[in-house]
């Protein structure tokens, strides 16, 4: 199974129970929550345990959602503003053990966009799950489920897309009058008939002079469904917030992946795509962050703008732990391939601030 596959899995997985999101909560999925804390309790463990790499967010193996919902933090009055808890005793900013070699980095203003704007507005009610808006790999996409819990993922265009196996099988359709084809494929690519290959059916269709989508969905959903639902997403707009302010970003990096709960960041030379490797990932911690995740001569104190957070370095991963107000705390993972000089990383972590959509990742 190669990592293409791996993603996609995980990520219908996550879009099955999106469902479950709790109601009046626009735009968010418990779903991704959830999948970060997994994600980051492995990496956490691996951590500890000096594994040989750092694991990506969510593990791609079943799990159920807990029936809590997360909590939604209200955004501080600034990126610097204290959390409202007794202070730590005040540290000097000590150099943390060697990470990588970091390449020289400078900062400039952040073009992370406040909102996420995707072409159509998706249904709701009558059993329909959550919408979840995503940009990954320069694309914006849409995440529903359906009423028969079939996740399915709309992925915007500003041209045709490209047929998604090469021996797909095509059969034309139509969605509201407009000429669409739809794709029967596998995951093995060429070789359809695999038998350990994943079955997936896509429908692509152009609604408007400047959109083309693509709605993609597993193997077993029926095709009239998929029309249906297709139909059933209208003109206008559907938006989510970013969940995270930035003042600051690397220059020449470009912002990679944003979900309801987590913004990554991803260094020159790096592919686009969803996973974490190689990247910086900004995310909010569900602890204060007023004590070090880990303890030992890995973690030292260090100051973000007025606050104490803490530092923990490896060889193999380095986590930045910011408490911010409302009893959360910013948690920055940065690979090896995203180090950057320490005064270059606390100077971008102290301009981050938390809007009131940002999704509680659990660890």
């Amino acid at each position: 199974m190669n990592d293409d596959e791996v993603e996609a899995r995980l990520r219908d997985a996550l879009r099955q129970f999106a469902g479950d999101a709790p109601p009046g909560v626009s735009m968010l999925s418990t779903v991704t929550a959830e999948s970060a804390r997994r994600g980051r309790r492995v990496r956490l463990a691996a951590l500890a345990s000096g594994a040989a790499a750092m694991v990506a967010i969510g593990a791609a193996v079943p799990f159920a959602l807990r029936g809590a919902p997360p909590a939604v933090v209200a955004a501080p009055s600034s990126p610097a503003s204290p959390a409202p808890a007794s202070p730590a005793p005040a540290v000097s900013t000590p150099a943390a053990p060697a990470l990588f070699s970091a390449r020289p980095a400078t900062l400039v203003a952040a073009t992370v966009p406040p909102s996420l704007v995707f072409p159509v507005t998706p249904p709701t009610g009558d059993g329909y799950g959550t919408p979840m808006i995503s940009l990954a790999a320069d694309r914006l996409t849409l995440s529903q489920t359906l009423p028969t819990t079939a996740p399915v993922t709309v992925t915007a265009y500003d041209s045709q897309p490209p047929s998604p196996a090469k021996q797909a099988r095509t059969t034309p359709a139509a969605v509201a009058g407009r000429p669409a084809t739809v794709y029967e494929w596998s995951w093995s690519g060429d070789d359809r008939t695999n038998p350990g290959s994943a079955p997936r059916v896509s429908l692509v269709w152009h609604p408007s002079a400047r959109t083309w989508l693509r709605l993609d969905a597993d193997g077993g959903t029926a095709v009239p469904l998929l029309i249906a639902y297709a139909e059933a997403l209208k003109p206008g707009g559907a938006k989510a917030e970013t969940p995270f302010t930035f003042t600051l970003m690397p220059s020449g990096w470009t912002v990679d992946d944003i979900s309801p709960a987590v913004v990554t960041f991803a260094p020159p030379g790096t592919d686009p795509g969803a996973g974490y490797l190689s990247k910086l990932v900004v995310q909010l911690d569900e602890e204060p962050g007023l004590r070090p995740k880990l303890e030992g001569p890995a973690t030292v104190g260090v100051r973000v703008g007025d606050r104490q957070a803490w530092l923990t370095t490896t060889s193999q991963v380095q986590f930045l732990q910011i408490p911010v107000d409302g009893g959360r705390s910013l948690m920055l993972q940065v690979s090896p391939a995203a180090a950057l000089p320490q005064d270059v990383l606390l100077r971008f972590a102290a301009g981050i601030g938390v809007t009131p959509s940002a999704q509680v990742t659990y660890g």
